[in-house]
């Protein structure tokens, strides 16, 4: 059975929200073999030849494609079997994994309690677990003075549920940290977010006039309408707190606003465009991501971020986003994506791919203790308590109750999603202070070897 929903079926969604729990069961897979990644079932990704033979062999549908030379086929009746026989064919195709936003609690037991962590998939991998013994590189564990403990999760024990609860935080808001850049004229290099898209404008979408969420666009693969041309349904990259409606606050909702404001505050000389290209529990798809940034190559040249990442069998790079990202890079812009939160030396896409600047997380006093590493990370800046724009007038419970309203356009969250767009705001006001390109700033700011580095973490950034 395919993946790909019909237009009834998109229809049926938009008025009668799909649970969470009932999302995930239906487009996301976890790795039968203990590799520790999630896919989307029945769906593969191939280069030109692995279309042709699939057509040859009248094998799945929906051929599109989503990055040069790369196609997403949908409705394969045995994606297994279909891979290997294609890689005896030694034409090159992959799963289409399944990626997820990097918000996390600073707190290394979150990772003995699967029900609450954002990607799923590596708790089938005792290799990302953080700790010496287990990391696979030999690296010699984690970049920080102590490891979280090696705990193992049974095999078995993976959830087939996405995350129940968000671990944004409330914070006081915090006027002086615009330092009154809300004035400034926003004619600086383009600064582009896609991931959760921006809160409705009632609900904190108008942070600023120099954050704007895109303009309606089709959404990618992954909500597929025939009708349309591209066959994509229209996103209006819109983040809406309750999307389920389940009367609380959704996992991942605000994550797409929160770097936006982050990135307005530290670059006051940007414009920052928003699209929605997760859901509000954080996951997509490689497919669906390498679409959308495949479009960027009809934009200005900027700074893309992209704060979710995912594993791979064996540690292969996603090829629908390599291809998409080479293009954009040919074309002037820089990726920055944040490295992840698993306490791990084990490569997270898109930020392990070439060319990327993968950043980590810093605490207080050195390395966050769930930050990613190796020597795949470019950069490292502030992941912790780090305190940014998010909705204004929303409670994480919906019980109407104005006492228990938490959200007031700010709040506090921790992960290496917020490092990374304080890194791409760093390589924006290098641009905008000396006049030169994204590519120019990168140089600069990430790859002097002048600059202070931590081992397995890259040059340290920290702007506030």
């Amino acid at each position: 059975m395919s993946t790909t929903p019909s237009e009834g079926d998109e229809q049926v969604r938009r008025e009668r929200p799909e649970s969470d729990e009932a999302r995930w069961r239906r487009t996301i897979a976890i790795s039968p073999s203990g590799g520790g990644y999630a896919y989307r079932p029945n769906q593969l990704l191939v280069d030109n030849d692995g279309r042709a033979f699939l057509e040859r062999n009248s094998l799945g549908e929906a051929m599109t494609e989503v990055a040069p030379g790369i196609h997403v086929v949908a409705a394969l009746e045995n994606t297994f079997g279909v891979l290997e026989q294609l890689r005896r064919a030694n034409v090159r195709a992959s799963l289409n994994y399944v990626m997820f936003a990097h918000p996390v609690h600073a707190n290394p037991a979150i990772h003995n309690n699967p029900a609450i962590h954002n990607n799923p998939a590596i708790h089938n991998n005792p290799a990302a677990r953080g700790c010496g013994c287990c990391c696979p590189c030999g690296c010699g564990g984690p970049p920080g003075p102590t490891a979280p403990p090696c705990t193992s999760t049974p095999p078995g024990e993976l959830p087939a549920y996405p995350p129940q609860a968000s671990t944004v935080r409330r914070a006081a808001h915090h006027p002086e940290l615009w330092r009154g850049c809300a004035s400034r004229t926003g004619t600086g290099v383009p600064l582009v977010v896609l991931d959760t898209g921006l809160a409705p404008d009632h609900l904190g979408g108008t942070i600023s006039p120099r954050i704007a969420r895109r303009a309606p666009e089709p959404f990618g693969p992954t909500r597929y309408n025939p009708r349309l041309t591209p066959p994509f349904a229209i996103t209006d990259n819109v983040d809406e707190p309750d999307a389920n409606q389940d009367r609380f606050l959704d996992p991942t909702a605000g994550h797409g606003t929160f770097i936006a404001g982050l990135l307005a505050r530290l670059a006051p000389d940007s414009n920052v465009s928003l699209g929605k290209v997760l859901e509000s529990t954080g996951e997509g798809d490689d497919a669906t991501l390498a679409w959308r940034v495949w479009q960027l190559v009809k934009e200005q040249a900027g700074i893309l971020v992209l704060s979710c990442g995912g594993y791979t069998d064996n540690d292969e790079p996603t090829p629908a986003l390599q291809a998409a990202i080479a293009a954009v890079r040919a074309r002037g812009w820089v990726v920055v994506a944040s490295a992840g939160n698993d306490a791990t030396c084990r490569p997270s896409f898109p930020a392990a791919l070439p060319g990327v600047i993968a950043v980590g997380a810093l605490g207080t006093d050195g390395p966050a203790d769930f930050t990613n590493y190796g020597a795949w990370v470019s950069a490292c800046a502030p992941g912790v308590d780090v305190v940014a724009s998010f909705y204004d007038g929303v409670d994480r419970e919906d019980d109407g109750d104005p006492a228990t309203e938490d959200f007031n356009g700010s709040a506090a969250w921790d992960g290496t999603s917020f490092a990374a767009p304080i890194v791409a705001a760093a390589i924006a006001r290098e641009c905008s202070l000396y006049g030169i390109t994204p590519i120019e700033a990168v140089e600069r700011v990430i790859h002097d070897r002048r600059l202070f580095r931590i081992p397995n973490l890259g040059t340290v950034v920290n702007l506030h």
